[in-house]
């Protein structure tokens, strides 16, 4: 174990620790300094002509934001030998001063609202090896919602919005997950499909009763080396019981850029979006990316009027050839107007 060297050949046993100060800007947080770390290795398969499992990681993020938000976060991707089963989690803790823009998909800028709030978060998902690359298993979500503080005569102040008070989550899930990428930092080939349903109930010490149905798809072509086509399809619903913070929403760094962090919410979302990645020179690289979609529920419907779109280019430069790991510098311009985007690792 040590300090990967940025070397373009791929090491035979690819174990390592990658490290980095961080440093970047989203709309969300403005900028942002902390530290974060991937620490990857391969698990030897049972025999020298078994099939090499893929690389496994665990990482680690610590950041502090300009508009004084605190994020702490650990999460793991491990492939047991032979790809017998993958083991994914996350444990979190965020310390978030956040907006609230109102429920619906026709809210305006001029609704916002601030509000901050504390959140502890663990998820633990084994999933078992059907046939290559296509796992199936359970999850468990527990996650801690507390000490909200709202800005003074706002919607979320007068308490008819369901979850204004935070509360525990608690939820079993099942997933599906197909998996044939190349490698699961940065793609050039392969697809990602993800199928989840979870369970929120009272039975498992839930304060809200509520469902939630998820889908990714994926693909990646390569049209020529190092030339990807990169396609993302998202969807997420929700029935029942549903507080704000688990609403779906539509905003971030990934899908739909162009638009502040869960700048629109309700109970779906339905978003698809393509981009191609090309190289420049040395480590330097760049992409073209589009997209549409929407969150869209019983108050407001998924209707041409009031989808979301986004276009965008952006920067790439290869922090570690051996796994593809980049920074990226990425505009976004949607409905509203446009954002920069400086972050580490692609987008999807």
């Amino acid at each position: 174990m040590g300090f990967v060297p940025l070397s373009d050949t791929i090491s035979e046993d690819k174990n390592g620790l990658f490290a980095l100060p961080l440093l970047y800007f989203t709309p969300d947080t403005r900028w942002a300094a902390g530290a974060a770390g991937v620490y990857y290795f391969k698990v030897k398969p049972s025999e020298a002509h078994a099939t090499q499992p893929r690389v496994s990681y665990i990482q680690f993020l610590a950041d502090y934001t300009q508009n004084k938000q605190l994020d702490t976060w650990a999460s793991w991707h491990v492939f047991t030998q032979d790809e017998n089963y993958l083991l994914k989690g996350d444990v979190r803790y965020r310390d978030f001063p956040d907006r609230f823009y109102g429920i619906g998909n026709d809210t305006e800028l001029s609704q916002k609202e601030q509000y901050s709030y504390q959140l502890f978060v663990l998820k633990s998902l084994q999933l078992k090896k059907i046939k290559p690359g296509f796992f199936i298993g359970f999850d468990y979500e527990l996650e801690y919602e507390y000490n909200f503080q709202y800005a003074p005569n706002g919607v979320l102040s007068n308490g008819t919005i369901t979850g204004y008070k935070g509360g525990l989550g608690s939820a079993l899930g099942v997933v599906s997950i197909l998996d044939t990428r190349d490698n699961i930092i940065n793609p050039y080939k392969g697809r990602y499909a993800e199928f989840s349903t979870y369970f929120f109930s009272p039975l498992l010490k839930s304060t809200f009763s509520f469902q939630t149905i998820n889908a990714t798809y994926q693909q990646y072509w390569q049209l020529k080396p190092k030339h990807i086509l990169a396609w993302q399809t998202k969807a997420r619903f929700t029935f029942g019981e549903v507080p704000f913070l688990d609403l779906s929403t539509l905003g971030n760094d990934d899908i739909l850029r162009g638009y502040p962090k869960n700048r629109f919410r309700d109970k779906h979302f339905f978003a698809t979006q393509l981009e191609y990645r090309f190289p420049l020179f040395w480590r330097f690289g760049g992409v073209a990316f589009g997209g549409v979609g929407d969150v869209f529920g019983p108050s407001s419907t998924l209707i041409s009027s009031h989808l979301k779109y986004s276009i965008g280019t952006g920067l790439r430069f290869v922090v570690d050839p051996a796994e593809r790991l980049n920074i990226r510098l990425d505009y976004g311009y949607g409905r509203e107007g446009g954002y920069f985007y400086f972050v580490v690792g692609e987008s999807f």
